[in-house]
């Protein structure tokens, strides 16, 4: 009876171990800065890379499908251009810092987890440029004049850019986050 005790605890240990093991290669796989001292961190590249596979179950663990390498890139900020964490008792300022590709989205999440609520989005047809083409969107809890993402209450968040991938550069984020006021 020992024996079979031990065996099965033997092998829960095993299966825990190996799925711990697992879901950390998953939250870790294929992801990159987009460029050094940049927020900006992407998992597209390693989408049709050999962590592919890895890469998918990151997405499909969350509730999403990944995104087509060749039609759709996506990047995450969680912390500001200075690698302060992004959190809702801070305003912040996104700025383009180049040119924008024919369609992109910016968005607020409370956390990296798929499962909290988008909080607002911006894209390519609703924001508001400036007079010569750039984009400035403010992230922060109340209401900013011009564009708004409206940030967690004194939680950290999560920006997500999305940008169809018709050149290399749609893949960069062309947003600087600058920390503004902090409550």
């Amino acid at each position: 009876m020992r024996r079979f005790i031990w065996a099965t605890v033997y092998v829960t240990v095993g299966v825990a171990a190996g799925c711990i093991s697992a879901f950390a290669l998953i939250q870790q796989a294929g992801v990159k800065s987009v460029a050094a001292d940049d927020p900006w961190q992407t998992r597209s590249a390693a989408l049709a890379g050999p962590n592919a596979f890895y890469v998918r179950s990151h997405y499909l663990l969350e509730g999403r499908l990944p995104p087509a390498p060749s039609q759709l890139g996506e990047a995450t900020a969680e912390t500001d251009s200075d690698g302060r964490p992004l959190t809702g008792s801070c305003t912040y300022v996104l700025a383009s810092t180049g040119p924008l590709p024919r369609w992109w989205s910016l968005g607020i999440i409370e956390t990296a987890d798929a499962k909290a609520a988008l909080q607002t989005t911006a894209d390519s047809d609703t924001a508001v440029h400036e007079a010569d083409g750039s984009v400035k969107i403010s992230a922060a809890t109340a209401p900013q004049a011009g564009n708004w993402l409206k940030a967690p209450d004194k939680r950290r968040f999560t920006l997500i850019y999305s940008a169809l991938s018709s050149s290399a550069r749609a893949l960069e984020p062309p947003f600087s986050i600058t920390r503004g006021a902090c409550s």
